[in-house]
């Protein structure tokens, strides 16, 4: 079994507010993971591909991909620190759009980051963990630094949401749209939920319940149940890049006809994706690598280094 952090300890409606004690088991953990060693793939080198011919009506959700209808769309460098004289030829045109998930808490467990390169048509995807130490904007317009999971109720909503993964990642993020858990959970109940095979039993943490239990073998996932189990892999906890990629495929080619249906706060118009295209495998750039399990204020965060979220950005703008 992977690498498990103190699951127990996790509640879904919690502040994460530990105790001294339960300070020292968390890095008592975290130091045994240390010693044991984590023998994943390097993280942002690693390029795992998921087949992928699906309707643009899907691919609406998570890219916005339609040039032909929309030529007009501006399409821009993603990367801020490109040179005014560098020749825009020069470098990769991608559009990005981020897809997240709010309980009735208006908390964010997830949130997924997908770039789209227009001319190879080709996407790659991010998964940004709740707990990541981030920088929020409130509505009085001062900053307050938590858990990404808080970025909506403490900032202005949506547009909060977008400008903190825009802020952490240094990267434009041209569409978004926040989807309610309900709303989700009921766009799987529609097809009866998605098959997905696990290795062996795990434990993950889930939303609006401390924690679920899944089984070695093929478990039918309803809609909480899958943003479980994209949580647990977002971190490498039990899964991995390669689990992450294979649930959001499943969900997209299974949903493709309810998304159109969906009512979200953003920017994404998805009444107008209704053409079928094929392209190019999706790709995972992975953050597991660059996480740093830390206690600030006896609350546990997820925090990266400044360097290591360059080089994601890199590897998500760049398609070379």
């Amino acid at each position: 079994m992977k690498g498990k952090f103190v699951e127990e300890k996790f509640t879904a409606d919690q502040e994460l507010r530990f105790t001294s004690a339960d300070r020292k088991e968390v890095f008592r953990k975290i130091a045994e993971l240390e010693k044991n060693g984590n023998n994943k793939s390097v993280g942002i080198s690693m390029r795992i591909f998921a087949p992928l011919t699906i309707s643009l009506l899907v691919v609406g959700l998570c890219v916005f991909l339609f040039t032909p209808l929309f030529s007009s769309v501006s399409v821009f460098p993603m990367k801020k620190d490109i040179a005014a004289s560098e020749s825009a030829s020069k470098v990769d045109e991608v559009i990005t759009t981020l897809i997240s998930v709010k309980d009735e808490t208006n908390r964010i467990p997830i949130n997924i980051l997908f770039t789209y390169n227009i001319d190879k048509e080709m996407m790659k995807v991010v998964s940004i963990p709740r707990d990541t130490y981030v920088p929020i904007e409130k509505k009085d317009g001062t900053i307050v630094y938590d858990k990404m999971t808080f970025a909506y109720m403490e900032g202005a909503g949506a547009e909060s949401v977008k400008n903190t993964v825009s802020e952490l990642l240094e990267l434009s993020i041209d569409h978004n749209a926040v989807i309610d858990l309900n709303t989700f959970s009921a766009m799987m109940d529609s097809v009866s939920g998605i098959e997905y095979e696990l290795q062996e039993d795990i434990r993950v943490r889930a939303i609006s319940q401390v924690a679920f239990e899944f089984q070695k073998g093929l478990n039918r996932l309803n809609g909480e149940e899958v943003l479980a189990l994209l949580m647990d892999a977002s971190v490498g906890k039990n899964l991995d890049d390669e689990d992450l990629l294979n649930i959001i495929s499943d969900v997209m080619s299974k949903t493709e006809k309810e998304i159109s249906k969906i009512q979200a706060e953003g920017n994404i118009p998805m009444e107008q994706f209704d053409e079928k295209r094929e392209f190019r495998p999706m790709q995972v750039v992975s953050l597991i690598e660059g996480m740093e399990n830390v206690m600030i204020n006896e609350k546990y965060f997820i925090r990266f280094d400044k360097a290591f979220l360059h080089s994601v950005t890199e590897e998500l703008t760049n398609f070379d």
